[in-house]
């Protein structure tokens, strides 16, 4: 899988884990992706809901087995827009 056909993955329900990230109090916050917007992931870890900012965040994704590393920045679009920008 290519890096820029990761960037066009659907996210919802997906596990992530947050890298980095140059917003206080996110770096290494993990779980399942249950929202998105244009500059957000919305995280359920069972107990909290977070949301966190894509912009200046680097995400651990796996997909079909294979870890991926994205940055947020790449990401800020809506996502029904992002395989039209990103595709």
């Amino acid at each position: 899988m290519t890096k820029d056909i990761v960037y066009t993955f659907e996210f919802i329900g997906s596990n992530i884990e947050v890298m980095d990230s140059t917003h206080e109090g996110y770096d290494e916050v993990e779980g399942k992706v249950h929202d998105e917007t244009k500059n957000t992931f919305v995280v359920n870890d069972d107990e909290t809901e977070k949301t966190i900012p894509k912009e200046g965040t680097r995400f651990k994704l796996t997909i079909k087995g294979r870890e991926n590393i994205l940055d947020g920045n790449r990401l800020t679009y809506r996502p029904e827009n992002r395989i039209k920008k990103l595709g």
